[in-house]
């Protein structure tokens, strides 16, 4: 009785390794989407720093130190950091505005990323239950042909003993 021999092997293997590949694709992908988040997360926070910065500059705007009085000159320059401030808030939102269409871009190539691989899986799947049902028929082909010659063995025994 000879082995069963699978003749699409090569493509299954194949199918396997592109399988193999599109778990890694899709690992690189999340990793570089978790790390789009973190920048995010900075960038936020930063944010939010300035924010605090800027409200406690306007607070002690008119604030005189203690026993002494302001002149125009610091208020103006209290003023300018406040404006300055200012824009350095609108910088860091337009930052995180950008950011959240890079992690958008970033989640739909992790998207992208899971569909290749539920094809591939898919791919592999069909192949292998091929090659079950391939091997199946095989083992029946082989067992009906060893049931066969051994029908014939035992009517060429009965035929033999009844001569």
């Amino acid at each position: 009785m000879s082995g069963f021999i699978y003749r699409l092997r090569v493509l299954l293997e194949h199918k396997e390794q592109a399988k193999k590949e599109a778990e890694r694709q899709l690992s690189k992908e999340e990793e570089q989407l978790q790390a789009q988040l973190k920048v995010l997360e900075s960038l936020r926070s930063q944010e939010q720093e300035l924010r605090y910065r800027r409200e406690h500059a306007r607070r002690e705007l008119l604030i005189a130190p203690q026993d002494q009085t302001l002149t125009v000159q610091e208020v103006q320059q209290r003023s300018g950091y406040v404006k300055e401030l200012g824009y350095q808030v609108q910088q860091a939102r337009k930052e995180v505005l950008s950011q959240q269409i890079v992690i958008e871009e970033s989640e739909m190539s992790v998207e992208l990323a899971k569909e290749r691989l539920k094809q591939a899986r898919r791919e592999v799947e069909i192949l292998v239950k091929h090659r079950s049902k391939q091997e199946e028929r095989f083992l029946r082909d082989e067992q009906a042909k060893e049931e066969l010659a051994l029908d014939e063995v035992g009517n060429v025994l009965y035929t033999t003993r009844r001569q």
